[in-house]
């Protein structure tokens, strides 16, 4: 009971913490969370198959056995709840290590309620579960807990391929400021890449497929050009998934925290801690956006391990100032976030697709001689995963783009059938002519309904003439 007194204001953060976090957690899920589950339910031994998903294994066969307790949407999203609670409570722990308790409770504060968080929170991806390990490992290497630092930081590589980036921030940290304990991170840092040895031919299958290019303007997909991914990662480590309508209303919105941030970092530097916190922080980010250079895979949710590490320099920065000042500096953060919450919470079009119910419209108004297309190699994870009708479905691009060769394929998949459903999903990558729908139009089907649907967009349904 007095432990629980002792530190009643972190429960208190961590109660307000799950609370934001089971808000809309039972979201449909959306392309990569279908894609995730559906490989995790496979067999065991296909868990290692994986080399269209650029992740090491370890979430993949966490999933597989976490599946086996139910299949609900909150029940696959609880995982990540629960990392990102651990995420939030080794903030303060790190915050007060380097720093005091105040800045602990103050950063992991503004986890709490950072929209950006929240929204990874509810994914059932390894995004939130690499973020508290990244964040586990640098506590021990903190407290040069070495035994514990080798086992995290085996799971963490095994779950990110980002570790690298913070292995690479621990050996500057033990270099510039613990240089007593260099053999013991060399000896940590040894075991682990032992360890990711065995997956080096898995990781080079993976960087063939992701590097190939299934088809032009995947890349933009999946990863942000180095001139925007800056930019870009700042305004959603602030503002979080929404998007700002104009450019006055977004810099009116980012610029304040956004020069909190700055202003920190300048005056920051000069004591230790401050060192310690850029050098965590600016290392791997900066590692990132060169590597991005070379292997365009970098994207600001692959950067999500660096958002505590962003508050934390926030917050220690914070409350060194006068009492005004401090006020008015986490007023300016919590209020951006509150405003990135509400519209998560609010607009359909900021949470994610809303599969579940597209298909449900399909369900409901399927004929028995309906047929569901693609303009893609095959139907989406999210379409196999919810549904449970009757009608055929298939992809009508095996090689990604729509070619004359494909409309043969659409002749027969549709021949017989008085009932079309076509989904407009992707088309603008794969189907830019828009040849699927031109081709149904001149084949004696007309057009009887189009049905929008947050993030999947439109559906398209043909009837017979």
């Amino acid at each position: 009971m007095n432990y629980f007194m002792k530190n009643r204001i972190l429960f208190s953060i961590l109660l307000l913490a799950l609370f934001l976090r089971l808000i809309t957690l039972n979201q449909s899920l959306w392309l990569d969370e279908a894609a995730q589950v559906i490989e995790s339910s496979r067999p065991f031994w296909q868990q290692f198959d994986i080399a269209a998903d650029f992740h090491p294994p370890f979430y993949h066969l966490f999933l597989h056995f976490w599946l086996l307790g139910g299949s609900s949407e909150v029940w696959i999203r609880l995982p990540s709840v629960i990392f990102s609670l651990g995420s939030i409570v080794m903030t303060y722990l790190i915050g007060t290590r380097l720093a005091n308790k105040r800045t602990g409770v103050l950063a992991s504060l503004f986890l709490t309620v950072s929209s950006y968080h929240v929204w990874y929170s509810q994914e059932a991806r390894p995004y939130m579960l690499f973020v508290f390990l990244s964040l586990f490992a640098t506590y021990l290497i903190l407290k040069s807990r070495w035994f514990w630092y080798t086992i995290l930081g085996i799971f963490a590589i095994l779950t990110n391929y980002f570790t690298f980036f913070v292995f690479l921030s621990h050996l500057f940290y033990i270099l510039f400021f613990q240089r007593k304990d260099i053999k013991n991170i060399i000896i940590a840092l040894t075991i682990a890449a032992i360890i990711f040895w065995a997956w080096i031919p898995f990781f080079a299958q993976q960087l063939r497929v992701g590097l190939g290019g299934q088809f032009h303007g995947w890349t933009s997909v999946v990863s942000v050009a180095n001139v925007s991914l800056i930019p870009s990662t700042f305004a959603k480590f602030i503002l979080g998934k929404i998007t700002v309508s104009n450019n006055i209303s977004a810099s009116l919105v980012l610029i304040p925290e956004m020069a909190l941030f700055i202003i920190s970092c300048l005056t920051f530097w000069r004591e230790k801690s401050g060192k310690i916190l850029l050098s965590l922080f600016f290392t791997p980010f900066v590692a990132a956006v060169i590597a991005n250079a070379f292997i365009p895979v970098v994207a600001p949710q692959r950067l999500l391990f660096l958002l505590p590490l962003f508050y934390l320099i926030l917050a220690t920065w914070i409350l060194k100032l006068r009492f005004r000042l401090l006020i008015l500096g986490i007023l300016i953060i919590v209020t951006t976030s509150a405003i990135g919450l509400w519209q998560y919470y609010t607009n359909s079009y900021v949470q994610r697709e809303n599969w579940r119910a597209a298909i449900s419209f399909i369900e409901k108004t399927e004929t028995p001689k309906s047929v569901v297309l693609f303009a893609f190699p095959s139907p989406f994870a999210p379409y196999l995963w919810y549904y449970k009708g009757n009608s055929p479905s298939f992809g009508i691009a095996p090689s990604f783009i729509v070619s004359d060769d494909d409309l043969l394929i659409l002749e027969e998949k549709i021949s017989g059938k008085n009932t079309v459903y076509f989904f407009q999903y992707l088309t603008g990558l794969t189907d830019q002519k828009g040849m699927i729908r031109l081709y149904l139009s001149t084949h004696s089907y007309e057009e009887k309904e189009i049905r929008d649907f947050p993030g999947v967009g439109f559906i398209y349904r043909y009837e017979k003439i």
